[in-house]
């Protein structure tokens, strides 16, 4: 029985012998329940698990599909990478609970929630995150500065021996956007509400809901934004856009096996993961995300910062670029242990270069 439902939930990865215990918390997704969208999807993972609770979604299909990726960029992706696992060995004496902003607190980037609203930019965004916490990581907390997902977002398009076939909002595979880290760099810019840096996101928050009740104003739908080699920050932001370069070394995929990924985040700090999002993932409210019901919708990224187990169940901690009104403050936990939505099959991981810096 395991064998079949493993089978049925992870297309993209071969089976295995043994099994982590974490698989009997899997329910089993009967046909229909993959038809089921709004209250009635809401309803129904409510009433068919207890790991996580579920709320219906404001957004509208048109704003979700503005979110997600096509799923060639999970289904290729580890082809695309380059290189393998800096960790050669696992360690050994691994923590029931970790969380990197508890090992690095000066990085307090770490934490930081970014919103990629109405756009595609789920690579752009959870890269440039990577790369911020690890300059801060191996500089010691001397670059405590988020670096710009603008920047990219809006360069980075058409050039095909670095993008590839991503472009801008349409999507992209993260490992292209930290090779633009490596060759071109990336100047600092942090959210679109606090303007911080050369280049902060230009792309408004939507159809947000505040703690009072109240919402931001409706997604209109937006595009690319336009590549400008030079500071656009709404503040005076004192460094030109090209002495504002922070540079990447090298980028390498992470071994699958849950201790090789605890290993690299462990040492290096927290990894990018690309996952398949499924129509129940967008009502995600809190606790441990398992797949449960709905239809496949694309791809999508998040960044792993940690681990922990919650009432025996094991589980991923990820800081989600959808913004704090979103699941758990911004957060969202992952079933943890058998590559739940594919999250363990596709960890990409990079080292910045302190040295270099224009």
């Amino acid at each position: 029985m395991h064998l079949i439902l493993l089978l049925t939930l992870l297309p993209f990865v071969s089976c295995t012998s043994s099994f982590h215990p974490s698989v009997s918390y899997r329910p089993t997704i009967p046909e229909n329940a993959r038809k089921l969208s709004g209250s009635d999807l809401t309803s129904y993972v409510n009433n068919h698990q207890k790991l996580w609770k579920a709320e219906t979604s404001r957004m509208t299909f048109q704003e979700k599909m503005a979110r997600v990726k096509d799923i060639k960029f999970i289904k290729s992706h580890e082809d695309q990478m380059v290189g393998d696992s800096e960790n050669n060995q696992v360690l050994l004496d691994i923590p029931t609970y970790f969380d990197s902003r508890q090992k690095w607190p000066e990085c307090t980037q770490i934490g930081a929630v970014r919103d990629q609203s109405d756009c595609g930019s789920a690579a752009h965004l959870v890269a440039v995150e990577l790369a911020s916490d690890r300059t801060c990581i191996f500089s010691n907390g001397t670059f405590n500065w988020p670096l710009s997902a603008q920047d990219p977002l809006s360069c980075c398009v058409g050039l095909m021996s670095i993008c590839g076939d991503g472009w801008g909002c349409d999507g992209s595979w993260p490992k292209d956007i930290l090779k633009w880290w490596q060759t071109h760099g990336l100047c600092t810019g942090g959210n679109y509400e606090d303007q911080f840096g050369c280049k902060p996101y230009s792309i408004y928050p939507c159809d947000k809901k505040y703690p009072n009740g109240t919402t931001s104003v409706p997604c209109p739908g937006y595009h690319t934004p336009t590549c400008e080699e030079h500071c656009t920050s709404n503040i005076t932001w004192p460094i030109a856009y090209k002495q504002d370069k922070h540079f990447g070394k090298a980028h390498y995929n992470v071994g699958k096996k849950m201790t090789d990924i605890q290993t690299e985040i462990m040492t290096n700090g927290p990894v990018i993961a690309s996952f398949v999002i499924y129509d129940d993932f967008w009502d995600y409210k809190s606790g441990i995300y398992v797949h449960t019901a709905g239809d496949q919708e694309g791809g999508m990224d998040t960044k792993i910062i940690g681990w922990g187990v919650d009432s025996g169940v094991p589980y991923w901690l990820c800081v989600h670029q959808w913004g704090t009104d979103f699941g758990e403050n911004g957060f969202v936990r992952f079933l943890r242990g058998v590559n739940e939505v594919n999250i363990e099959h596709q960890v990409l991981a990079a080292l910045p270069d302190i040295d270099k810096h224009n």
